[in-house]
């Protein structure tokens, strides 16, 4: 699977880069990771987003990505030479795997303040900033050269020596063959051969109906004059076509898939690039409008996959950290468990051994009252164990300096054990059968020994529920850390593509209730900006006679009828022109929810003061003011009547939008306002065949006044303490 950009890949997008991005400025430089940025290229009404991975690729992306945290000392200096600087220039060194941005002065490129980014796609790559005279300063990793000084900041970059591409000639090419090796494949030879690269080296070979595994040496005419050299030449005079046109268009971009072993399995990605070479043409392949956005689909996708697989070991090794805790957990209360049992163990085979044990302490009591060493002593237990004593074989240890000796008990249920090997009894204490190990003070009798391990024993108890809740919450709080540990891990590690935000973003807006679009300025510009752009005939203006009421248009989304009345027009007796759209097919709910948010947004928010809105149709709005009036920004003449609504509602609320990721969910959800929207025609083709009474009563309030005109002037809405920009009422 291909793995980096090749230079015929980097001449594609240098070419892409000059007709997308030069005369946009740089307004933010972002670190993805140790070596991938992202830039952030912008003019009005576009955005472009390019991602640079220092020594593998370079293209625009629509994908989001998380970005660090902290910038990186090299993106803070980045942001220092760059940030708001207008790209003037992008090239490709030659036809090496090299770009230069280039971001000049008015005063020209070689004038003292133009800066350049050069970015390196060969070896392990690099991302360098230089002046205008190409000094560096800044570089994103210091380069050593075997017997050259570093290639560190304060050192020139040097232009000169980049190789550029050239036609083929037929006594080169013959010449270089004729080094192959014995083993050496004529798509490994030529791969190597001028600046061509793999992609199209092989795409030469295929044209010229040779194999790309053919051996050079053997099977191989290298004849200046042999048909195969002469195919090669063609086809080599079609390459240099190709990557001549790569360097003047925009070529759209393909990715080829591996074949599938089976209709279930998933594409799996292959190789991309800027041209439909030979070798794509027997491979299921994917056509993009532009090589970049191929690109962009190629490693964006290997990306998430690398997320993916990042956060699923992740998630394994959460796991595998949990399952040990349960592990050391169960460990622990199984360790509290047995060491209560064998204490009660030991008791009991003390009492089961009184009269041996007492014996056992009597005669070290003795002993140590006759004042015997306790070297000799151990050495005279060693000696009756030798002669057979039943005491002394009993005795494993002496402990004397805490008065305690160590005997090592049967249980004489085990004696038993032929006769009645099923016993309750042995089935009991079948965990401790055999001899154990029992430590005994030579001070206190066997019996108060006993009772010593069974005081031990009920102090164990109460330790081993204690230990045990303990124990319990902390497995449950490493849980809960380790499974919201996990939840992190699964929000995170994606690769989402970028939602296009719609034009009518960057105003207020809404969708009422039957499904219109409704606008507001934010500001006296944008107010110009709306009616002056976006009100169309069929919209309505909505407007209040109050200070900072928002000048709010509806967008009517039904089509043009063959003749069109109004509700309004019939009860005033007129006629819309034949085929004219006009706002009257608005419902009236919509009308109001307009009225409301053009009052909301005045100072009756502060006040408390119920007052009407007013619309009017889209030609009655207007730029043109009377003889010797002058309009400001943001203010209209309304010419006509105004149609007055019922008193507003100071009502307003929010609305949350849920984005739909898969196209399961997009599926679903395609025919909800179609439906809606069908009702509602159904609802506009009755009220045409109501009569004109009805219309009437349905119809809005009109102002009795019969104004020539009325001027709106520039208000700013007023702010509010909340931002209801997507808001749905």
């Amino acid at each position: 699977m291909k793995q980096r950009f090749s230079a015929l890949d980097v001449r594609a997008i240098v070419t892409a880069f000059q007709q997308r991005l030069v005369g946009l400025r740089l307004q933010g430089i972002y670190d993805v990771n140790a070596k991938t940025f992202l830039l952030k290229f912008t003019k009005p009404d576009c955005k472009e987003l390019v991602i640079v991975e220092s020594g593998i690729r370079i293209h625009t992306t629509d994908f989001t990505r998380d970005k660090s945290i902290t910038p990186s000392s090299f993106c803070m200096k980045l942001r220092k030479h760059l940030k708001a600087r207008r790209l003037t220039g992008v090239r490709q060194l030659g036809m090496d795997r090299v770009i230069d941005f280039e971001f000049a002065v008015a005063a020209g490129a070689h004038a003292e303040g133009t800066y350049h980014i050069m970015c390196e796609f060969y070896a392990s790559g690099n991302v360098i900033l230089t002046d205008y005279q190409y000094n560096i300063l800044a570089l994103l990793r210091v380069v050593h050269i075997e017997d050259e000084k570093a290639f560190a900041v304060g050192m020139k970059y040097e232009l000169e020596g980049s190789r550029s591409i050239e036609p083929v000639d037929r006594v080169q090419l013959v010449e270089y063959l004729k080094k192959a090796a014995p083993k050496d494949t004529l798509k490994r030879m030529l791969a190597m051969f001028g600046t061509y690269g793999p992609a199209l080296s092989e795409h030469v070979i295929l044209r010229a109906g040779l194999t790309p595994s053919l051996k050079v040496a053997t099977a191989l005419d290298i004849d200046p004059q042999s048909p195969q050299i002469s195919a090669l030449v063609e086809a080599y005079r079609d390459a240099f076509d190709i990557a001549e046109k790569l360097g003047r268009e925009v070529c759209p971009g393909y990715i080829a898939f591996l074949p599938k072993k089976s209709d279930e399995d998933d594409d799996v990605f292959d190789d991309f690039g800027p041209w439909m070479f030979d070798q794509y043409r027997n491979k299921p392949h994917q056509e993009f409008a532009s090589f970049s956005d191929a690109a962009d689909v190629f490693f964006s996708n290997i990306e998430a996959q690398k997320l993916k697989s990042k956060a699923h070991q992740q998630e394994a090794a959460a796991e595998r950290k949990l399952e040990a805790i349960k592990q050391e957990h169960e460990g622990r209360v199984a360790a509290l468990e047995l060491a209560h049992r064998k204490t009660e163990e030991q008791a009991r085979r003390i009492e089961m051994n009184l009269e041996f044990v007492d014996q056992a302490i009597m005669i070290m009591r003795q002993a140590v009252a006759a004042g015997m060493d306790w070297k000799e002593l151990e050495e005279l237990v060693r000696d009756q164990k030798e002669q057979d004593n039943p005491i002394a074989e009993r005795i494993v240890k002496l402990n004397l300096s805490i008065n305690q000796i160590t005997l090592e008990l049967d249980d004489p249920a085990d004696w038993d054990s032929d006769e009645d090997e099923d016993s309750e009894d042995g089935e009991s204490h079948g965990e401790f059968s055999g001899p154990l190990t029992v430590d005994v003070d030579i001070f206190q009798t066997a019996f108060a020994n006993a009772q010593r391990y069974y005081s031990s024993r009920r102090q164990a108890g109460v330790k081993h529920a204690k230990t045990l809740a303990v124990s319990s919450q902390a497995l449950q709080s490493a849980e809960q850390k380790i499974k919201a540990d996990l939840k992190a891990i699964k929000i995170t590690a994606t690769v989402s593509q970028t939602r296009k935000p719609f034009w009518f973003e960057k105003f207020a807006w809404f969708l009422s209730s039957d499904g219109y679009l409704v606008l507001a300025g934010h500001d006296m510009q944008q107010n110009e900006l709306l009616v002056k752009r976006h009100l169309r005939p069929g919209d309505a203006y909505v407007h209040a006679d109050i200070h900072g009421a928002a000048s709010v248009i509806i967008k009517n989304k039904l089509a043009a009828a063959p003749e069109s009345t109004s509700v309004t027009d019939k009860a005033l007796g007129e006629k819309a022109p034949r085929g004219e759209l006009t706002a009257e097919t608005i419902p009236p709910s919509t009308l109001f929810q307009a009225g409301i948010m053009s009052v909301c947004q005045s100072r009756a928010w502060d006040a408390k003061i119920l007052t009407p809105a007013w619309w009017v149709e889209a030609r009655q709005v207007s730029k043109t003011a009377p003889t010797g009036e002058y309009l400001s920004t943001g203010s209209f003449m309304i010419r006509g009547k105004k149609h007055f609504l019922p008193p507003t509602q100071l009502v307003y609320g929010f609305g949350l939008l849920f984005r739909l990721a898969d196209d399961e969910s997009i599926a679903r959800h395609t025919a909800a306002r179609q439906q809606r929207r069908a009702i509602m025609e159904e609802n506009l083709k009755s009220v045409g065949a109501k009569d004109a009474v009805d219309s009437t009563q349905a119809a809005p309030m009109t102002d009795d006044k019969d104004d020539s005109f009325t001027i709106i002037d520039a208000e700013k809405p007023e702010p509010k303490a909340m931002d209801f920009s997507a808001a749905r009422i």
